[in-house]
């Protein structure tokens, strides 16, 4: 009897050390762990894990290769991964392989992915750092797109009531129905493409005159050119001036005499008093003040023609600027 206790009791015993061991091999197949030889251990970064948690596959090629091991916050802004791979990974994956969260399927598990780059670099040995890379984030593109849906709902929103004022404006549809609008618009676009041409051809002229008269050639590079031009014009300036004191100073004697001939009139002698009773005096003084009207009328005439003369005009202009300052 008691023989088949101690039998009994080293059954069990049996049975739980067979159940611990498979238990144990059972969580080390899942974690994808290797029960017999050691493992290559690769560290990495991200400033967001989006999820990650121990025990998610690690992926070499599309191909499970190991398990994250770690997870640890370094800062506010780094969190390192420690990823425990097959040790026959040392072969394939190199020093400056990209690391990058994926997700198993579209709702699935997050995975790491390891993705070989170019460039010549040396094997894994254990322990590196590999540099990584930041996902597309899901959520931030379904905010983009929310926004962007919003936006193009306003979009359509404004589109639509454009549409509809429209297509209740009496005056918009009088004016696109009207058949001769478009006839309107084309002679409207025929007489600015005639005018366009007009002005062009006028530019050239412009140009090619301008061109002449820098050249030296011309009427007007003639004009431009010509040294003793300016000091004759300075001269004829100069007596046209003279000519004009000379005006003003015979215009205030004339109204100086008019004012003692008026004197004399008033008081009935002198001189003026005498002439103006002799008939043939009085004939020969009248046809004298008639010959003068008729030449001072010529020399205003002469005066305006000289004042519209292109060599003179700026001259007067001038002066009259001066008198009104």
């Amino acid at each position: 009897m008691k023989k088949k206790k101690v039998n009994a009791v080293k059954l069990g015993i049996f049975v739980l050390v067979g159940l611990l061991i498979l238990v144990f091999t059972l969580y080390t197949l899942g974690k994808n762990k290797t029960l017999f030889g050691s493992s290559l251990e690769l560290k990495t970064r991200f400033r967001d894990v989006n999820g990650l948690l121990l025990g998610n596959n690690v992926r070499f090629s599309g191909i499970d290769v190991g398990s994250v091991h770690d997870i640890r916050i370094l800062n506010d802004t780094t969190v390192e991964v420690t990823l425990t791979l097959d040790k026959n990974m040392r072969q394939y994956i190199k020093t400056n392989s990209l690391v990058s969260l994926g997700t198993d399927g579209l709702i699935g598990n997050r995975v790491i992915n390891i993705s070989t780059a170019s460039g010549n670099a040396p094997f894994v040995q254990g322990g590196e750092l590999l540099p990584s890379k930041e996902e597309v984030n899901t959520e931030k593109m379904l905010q983009t797109l929310y926004g962007t849906n919003e936006k193009v709902s306003k979009i359509a929103e404004g589109l639509l009531e454009t549409i509809q004022l429209i297509n209740t404006s009496s005056e918009l549809s009088s004016l696109l129905n009207d058949k001769s609008l478009s006839s309107n618009l084309r002679s409207s676009l025929y007489h600015l493409h005639e005018t366009s041409l007009n002005a062009s051809l006028f530019m050239k002229d412009a140009i090619s005159t301008l061109q002449l008269a820098t050249e030296g050639q011309g009427t007007l590079g003639v004009l431009l050119r010509d040294t003793t031009l300016s000091s004759e014009l300075k001269q004829a300036v100069l007596q046209i001036q003279a000519l004009e004191n000379s005006t003003q100073r015979l215009v205030t004697d004339v109204n100086q005499m008019a004012n003692v001939l008026e004197k004399d009139i008033q008081q009935g002698d002198g001189t003026v008093n005498t002439l103006l009773r002799d008939s043939l005096m009085a004939a020969n003084l009248r046809a004298t003040i008639e010959n003068a009207e008729k030449g001072t009328a010529a020399f205003a005439e002469n005066m305006e023609a000289l004042k519209s003369n292109i060599l003179l005009k700026n001259y007067f202009r001038r002066k009259a600027q001066r008198e009104i300052e």
